[in-house]
């Protein structure tokens, strides 16, 4: 291998030996420099050899390969500017914000004009809210009952569990007087009850007094029945021995006859005061208990209509505010649609915008698809701003 390089060194030494001394002997080698009219007068073959050739020729190869090689150049290296036309509107940073109304109103009151600045919350317009003002006073009075519902019938249902007079909860943001009327009516529901309640005892405490009157009643009887049969025996077996006469023994019969028909009455009359007085002692056991289920029951559906009634409060209150339209941010009115007092508008009709002030702009351009593909992030724009289509 080191062989065969040393002998690719030396024939390139060699050639470069060889290209040196040619290159030294280059101008000795050249033919004698003429002039023109000393070429004119040698022979022709010799004025052909002895005459240069025309620059011409070389110099526009030259030219041609220097443009081949800038045009090649610039095509590999230069940048052709492509410029993509989009049309389009400037619109502020946080966009325009349309007024519009919720619902078909009348209008009252109009506080502004095309142009003029407002800060934010400013009352623009105002339309009529006779109609909200109307139901949100209804519902606020229904919410209001509800809520003096749930405090009065809990506090019976508590009076009846604890059996004390009742006493409502407190409640500050409840009219006074109104919370007076509920106290006067829920003891007069608890009084009702007791009375009923009272009522019942006193049944109660008659059918025991009854029950007691029997039972003592019903001992001498049940003697007297015995000293009757037993009589009544011994003058069967006297007539049997002819002592007596048979009239007697039908009197003696006739009296324990009579005397176990007292007893029996008696025991009627027993069974049927513990039947009244079990009765008496479930309709007080009924009682509590379906006075307090209903209390309950009241309290339930009472605090059903008060959560329902509170959404309603607040549709009607948001209704009412809604008829009063505030400007959203601060900026300028433009496109001021309604100019009449007294004028109907309808729901989701834009009144006016507001442009806010003090927000960048932005151009909103739509680029066509063919030229989409030229597009990239960051790369920079010209905008023209114009009133009429421009050439």
């Amino acid at each position: 291998m080191t062989h065969r390089l040393q002998g690719w060194r030396d024939v390139l030494r060699r050639y470069v030996d060889v290209f040196t001394s040619a290159w030294s002997l280059r101008k000795q080698l050249d033919a004698p420099h003429r002039t023109a009219d000393e070429r004119a007068f040698l022979p022709a073959h010799l004025e052909l050899t002895e005459t240069p050739a025309s620059p011409t020729a070389r110099w526009s190869m030259r030219i041609i390969i220097a443009l081949f090689c800038t045009a090649l150049l610039w095509a590999c290296l230069g940048q052709l500017d492509i410029v993509a036309v989009a049309p389009g509107k400037t619109v502020v940073d946080s966009r325009t914000k349309v007024v519009q109304t919720a619902e078909t109103a009348v209008v009252r009151r109009i506080l502004v004009r095309d142009g003029q600045t407002v800060k934010r919350g400013q009352l623009l317009i105002e339309l009529d809210a006779t109609a909200t003002g109307a139901e949100f006073v209804q519902a606020g009075g229904a919410l209001v009952n509800a809520r003096l519902a749930v405090l009065r019938q809990s506090a019976l249902a508590r009076a009846i569990v604890d059996g004390r007079p009742p006493r409502l909860d407190p409640a500050p943001d409840l009219d006074a007087e109104r919370i007076a009327t509920e106290q006067q009516l829920v003891v007069s529901q608890y009084d009702a009850f007791q009375a009923h309640r009272h009522h019942l005892q006193a049944s109660i405490a008659q059918r025991q007094a009854e029950l007691r009157t029997t039972q003592e009643a019903i001992g001498p009887l049940e003697e007297s029945a015995r000293i009757a049969k037993v009589r009544a025996d011994d003058y069967g077996r006297l007539v049997e021995g002819k002592y007596v006469g048979r009239h007697e023994y039908l009197l003696r019969e006739q009296e324990r006859i009579a005397a176990e028909s007292q007893l029996a009455t008696q025991r009627n009359r027993l069974q049927e005061i513990g039947s009244a007085l079990g009765a008496a002692q479930e309709e007080r056991r009924m009682l509590l208990t379906e006075t307090r289920r209903q209390a309950l029951d009241a309290v339930r559906e009472a605090s059903e209509q008060a959560g329902q009634l509170a959404q309603d409060v607040a549709k009607t209150e948001r209704r009412d505010e809604q008829m009063a339209l505030r400007a959203p941010v601060d900026g300028t009115v433009q496109q001021l649609a309604v100019h009449t007092v007294g004028g109907v508008v309808t729901p989701a009709q834009p009144l006016l915008v507001v442009v806010p002030v003090e927000e960048a702009l932005e151009v909103e351009a739509t680029v066509l698809n063919k030229d989409i593909g030229f597009l990239r992030p960051g790369q920079p724009v010209t905008v023209k701003i114009e009133s009429f289509p421009y050439t």
